[in-house]
């Protein structure tokens, strides 16, 4: 009897109210400023569409990735996604736009604000099937079926991975498979790939051993050649080397004659030498002892029983 309230709420100033307002003027004002706000969003949605379908695609792949979301893939795709979420996503009114869209753009929001578990779930998916799927292979590809750490070494294509293994624990295996898994997987072309050892027989046995477990030649390089290859392009020419850089005999010998210098010029040195040595087999001896020790030991209590 006394006239409507109309209130507009805005999330920018401060709400707005009109008091007396005649009940069906302001119920049809009320009607047609939630239409407008309704058509605003939904063009604002409408005009991000193209932007919005390629994040939305790439999100959802996550699922199911086709190779392993690494940091380098992930990173564009959260930065597209963010950036989306912040200038429009997180502006749109949810009553506005419907719940078919505000269920639509949910898998994009949620990838923006907890991108971990996202990829960690990707990164899940993609190892589990492609262990899966590249079975034979791993049973086959050395002598011996390679174990569950070393395969997981192989199909993860992380932007670095540092596998840590001890001596004799299959690392030129892993080394071998990985390389043949990447070009039979189509993840990298051989020139793409850049094998590297500290020994030239180390390289040299890599190089047979990938050509041969993948049939594509892929030559393994020592430090010091790839070295000398990346001078030898930036100064135009190749230093020359001593005679000891090619010759391991020359190499020990020029290592005896060094420790001679200094064992003739430097008091501390030679005791130093001295005191390893005399620690090196006292502990040898000690071990020997012990070894000695333990199998008399033995042969006692066989005797006994």
């Amino acid at each position: 009897m006394l006239g409507t309230a109309l209130t507009i709420n805005s999330q920018e100033h401060d709400d707005v109210t009109l008091k007396g307002a005649g009940n069906v003027a302001a119920t049809k004002f009320a009607e047609e400023v939630k239409e407008a706000w309704t058509r605003l969003n939904l063009a604002a949605l409408d005009k991000e569409a193209v932007r919005l379908d390629r994040v939305l695609a790439g999100v959802l792949a996550l699922a199911a990735p086709s190779r392993y979301p690494s940091a380098c893939l992930i990173a564009p795709l959260l930065d597209d996604a963010r950036a989306l979420d912040a200038s429009l996503l997180s502006k749109l009114n949810a009553e506005a736009i419907g719940a078919e869209v505000v269920a639509r753009i949910a898998p994009v929001r949620k990838f923006a604000t907890d991108p971990r578990a996202a990829r960690a779930n990707a990164i899940g998916a993609f190892v589990s099937a492609e262990l899966d799927r590249w079975k034979d292979f791993f049973d086959t590809i050395e002598s011996k079926p390679l174990t569950p750490e070393q395969r997981l070494s192989v199909v993860v294509d992380e932007d670095a991975t540092l596998v840590l293994a001890g001596a004799g624990s299959g690392k030129t295996s892993v080394i071998t498979a990985k390389a043949a898994y990447l070009v039979k997987a189509g993840i990298r072309q051989p020139e793409e790939i850049l094998l590297l050892a500290f020994a030239k027989n180390a390289a040299e046995e890599m190089s047979e051993r990938v050509e041969a477990r993948s049939g594509v030649p892929i030559v393994a390089r020592t430090f010091h050649a790839i070295a000398y290859d990346i001078i030898g392009i930036v100064e135009g020419s190749k230093p020359a080397l001593a005679d000891h850089a090619t010759d391991d005999m020359a190499f020990s010998n020029l290592i005896k004659q060094i420790l001679k210098d200094l064992v003739y010029r430097l008091s501390e040195v030679s005791k130093a030498i001295i005191q390893f040595f005399a620690h090196f087999l006292g502990s040898r001896l000690i071990d020997r002892q012990s070894q000695n020790m333990t199998v008399a030991a033995r042969a006692t209590a066989d005797r006994k029983v």
